[in-house]
This record gives structure tokens, C-alpha cells and sequence, in this order.
């Protein structure tokens, strides 16, 4: 049965403002480590792999004592802290090599965007201007895909626009590189969380678990919803009456949760000068 539209608002007021019961926050929290942390799916051959590395560097005790040469209540010991230390150390190389590879990634999205920055959008020709916008989204997803850990196809990026003066008419002409959904429809963004989103500010704002806030709304260019969690990034203009919010930065991914905790502020941080560079080809497009 459908949900009433004063259910939906008052969910949708409830995300906007943030207002939530700390239960709710601990609930939340929870769900943000399971979707996050419980692996998808259980794969016996590493747990094999990884149990019997460790019991190798934890045998040398079991096999002195069936020797002879080490008693058993040494051996009962020695052996646990050898499988336990040897463990510790998988992790903590594993931590190290993930980190330090991340950090590249992140170092170079960092460095590109500081030759961004230095590059004056008008450099860009008119004609080009679509595929400048198109190249930015790309590395949003590319870094997106990095920061939530998803294959690739599992994360979109979209550029959603108001047509002309319209507060509620918008169409999606840009997506990320290699996304086939469509684009170029018009349609009533009213009940679209990215637009609730952009009339309440221009502060980026995430979507944990859509069917948390609203599960009835349809897709403005699918026939079915795909994505479990949001994230919208307004992208506001300067206009001759003063601030404007144009259009906003709609990133979805099929898993919930995506984008919990700090990663949607590093997205932010690290590709801020790849949606300065939207904002501003938005702006010189009138």
C-alpha cells in the first residue's frame, strides 16, 4: 500500500534537518557497520588459506611436544601466542600495503586537482564544454569507487540541471564516462530528494538507505530504482539576483550505505576543484 505524502515529508524534514532520536542515531551506526563491514558473501577457500598459514607458524610447539622434546603445558601455550602474533602481523602488513595504495590514488586526484584549479574554465572551448563536464563526473566516480570500496558499474554520477528559471522542471545531460542510463529527458524534479536537498541549501547531503526516507518515488529516467544510497552535492552559481542553486552532483550506488561515516566529506574535500570546475562551466553557459 502506498505511503501518504505527509509520511514522506515528514521523513524527508526529519533527514533534512538532521533530527533524529539517538536510538535512531545507534540504529543507524549499526547498519552503517553491517552494510559496510559483513562481507557480501562467505568464500570458504581464503578462510581455509588464511587459518592454515597462521597454524603453519603455530606448529613448531605441537610438533616438539609429539617429539618429546617440549612439554605440553608449554606447548599448549606457545602455540595460541604464535597463531594469534602471526595473525596480527598478516593484518597489520595488509593495513599498510591497502593504505599505502590509497594514498597514491588519492595524491594523484589531489594533484590533478590543483592543475584544475590553476586552468581558467574559459581556456575551455564552448565545444568542449560538455566533455569537460562529462571528464569531471568520471573522476568523481573513479574516486567515489575508491573512497567506498565498489566495483566498477556499481557507483553513477549525474549532473542534474534546473531548465532555465524553473524550481521544480530538470534534466540530467551529463553522466559519468561509460554510463548508459539516459539523459536529456525533462521532468518534474518536485519530489526528488536531490531537489528537497537543494532547497534547503547548498550543503552536500547523503541518503544512508533510500527506502529509510521514501520507497515509493520512481526514477526520473528508469522504470525501476537501482540504487540504495545518495549523495548530493548542490552546485550553486552567481547570478545577477544574487546565489543560485543550478544544479546538484547526484552520486547513487546499489549498496546502502556508501557513502557513511567520512567518506562523503573526502569526497568532497579531494574533488572539491573538479565541481568548482562544473560550477563554473555551468555559469559561463548562462
Amino acid at each position: 500500500m502506498p505511503e501518504s505524502a505527509e509520511k514522506i515529508q515528514s521523513r524527508i524534514n526529519q533527514w533534512l534537518g538532521d533530527e533524529y532520536s539517538k536510538p535512531r542515531r545507534y540504529f543507524m551506526a549499526a547498519e552503517g557497520i553491517f552494510y559496510n563491514r559483513v562481507p557480501r558473501r562467505f568464500r570458504p577457500l581464503p578462510l581455509l588459506y588464511w587459518f592454515g598459514q597462521h597454524s603453519w607458524a603455530a606448529a613448531a610447539p605441537v610438533v616438539g611436544y609429539f617429539a618429546g622434546a617440549v612439554p605440553l603445558q608449554i606447548a599448549a601455550i606457545s602455540a595460541p601466542v604464535l597463531f594469534v602474533g602471526s595473525a596480527t602481523l598478516w593484518s597489520l602488513k595488509a593495513l599498510s600495503e591497502r593504505k599505502g595504495s590509497d594514498l597514491t590514488q588519492s595524491d594523484a586526484i589531489v594533484r590533478f586537482g590543483d592543475l584544475i584549479s590553476a586552468v581558467k574554465s574559459g581556456a575551455v572551448p564552448r565545444g568542449k564544454r560538455a566533455e569537460a563536464i562529462r571528464a569531471c563526473l568520471g573522476i568523481l566516480e573513479i574516486h567515489a569507487r575508491q573512497i567506498t570500496k565498489v566495483g566498477k558499474g556499481e557507483i553513477s554520477v549525474s549532473l542534474v540541471e534546473y531548465v532555465g528559471s524553473s524550481q521544480t522542471k530538470m534534466t540530467i545531460r551529463h553522466r559519468n564516462p561509460g554510463n548508459e542510463r539516459p539523459i536529456g529527458r525533462e521532468f518534474d524534479g518536485s519530489n526528488l530528494l536531490g531537489h528537497h536537498a537543494c532547497m534547503a541549501g547548498a550543503e552536500p547531503r547523503v541518503v544512508h538507505r533510500l527506502g529509510a526516507i521514501d520507497r515509493g518515488t520512481p526514477s526520473p529516467t528508469q522504470s525501476k530504482v537501482s540504487y540504495s544510497s545518495l549523495f548530493f552535492i548542490p552546485v550553486e552559481v552567481s547570478t545577477p539576483e544574487g546565489p543560485r542553486v543550478r544544479a546538484f552532483v547526484s552520486l547513487d550506488c546499489n549498496r546502502p550505505y556508501a557513502f557513511y561515516g567520512n567518506r562523503s566529506r573526502e569526497i568532497v574535500v579531494t574533488c572539491r576543484p573538479f565541481v568548482d570546475q562544473i560550477k563554473e562551466l555551468l555559469r559561463e553557459n548562462g
